[in-house]
């Protein structure tokens, strides 16, 4: 699947601990996993289809790293891998665009390296139109917190200049146009590593925990809540 990167690149615009939530129950864009506590690289690239296409066919060769995903979680399908229209997230520019990325690590471990994370940006009948790399394709070493959703990072577009002449326009997006992400992650000792697009310009999606996520959703919930409303500080 080919296309060149574009000059927008996504950036890291904040970080929150949420307290062991994670996403809850909340549809993942892309996860991916190893197995055991031993995998060095993890992997993944998802694309539209019926089912989602998943693997070395879904992953743009305008990645800034040469990826054959293979580490995405199963199943093929919500709750743990989606491609969403820009209408289902109320998305109508490249601005609104927001990329959580829950880290998960057992106690050993505090930190991991993010390779690349890219955006790609397909037309309703699945052509794809442009992929949106890390900033310089500089790879970020992140710390994290031991268990799942203790450490959540927030990533947009510093520019959404090309991602809306492609879409269709500021305000003027296609709503059927459609997101799907491509990502490797390294000096990675547990897993599953999850991400999820947002609306950063609208009202934060209930949480609807996973049953051993319930105790601690409030906490979750008003942490990312607050990351959302400070707009990302740095």
């Amino acid at each position: 699947m080919s296309s060149a990167a574009w000059a927008d690149s996504i950036v890291l615009q904040g970080t929150e601990v949420i307290q062991g939530t994670g996403f809850g129950a909340l549809t993942r864009s892309l996860s991916v996993t190893g197995n055991g506590n031993t995998t060095i690289v993890e992997q993944g690239c998802n694309a539209p289809g019926s089912p989602i296409l998943e693997g070395s066919s879904a992953c743009s060769s305008g990645d800034s790293v040469s990826l054959v995903g293979g580490n995405e979680q199963p199943p093929d399908k919500a709750p743990k891998q989606a491609t969403p229209t820009l209408g289902s997230l109320g998305i109508t520019d490249g601005s609104q665009i927001g990329i959580l990325f829950d880290a998960t690590q057992p106690g050993s471990s505090n930190q991991l390296t993010l390779n690349d994370l890219s955006l790609k940006l397909y037309n309703s009948s699945g052509t794809l139109l442009g992929t949106f790399n890390l900033k310089n394709g500089t790879a970020l070493t992140l710390t994290t917190n031991p268990g799942n959703g203790s450490s959540d990072y927030l990533f947009g577009l510093d520019s959404a200049t090309v991602f809306d002449s492609l879409c269709g326009g500021v305000g003027t997006c296609a709503a059927g146009d459609i997101l799907a992400l491509d990502a490797e992650v390294s000096l990675d000792a547990g897993g599953p590593e999850s991400w999820t697009i947002i609306n950063t310009a609208a009202p934060v999606p209930p949480f609807v925990p996973e049953p051993s996520s319930l105790m601690l959703l409030g906490t979750g919930a008003l942490g990312l809540a607050g990351l959302v409303r400070r707009r990302f500080r740095k």
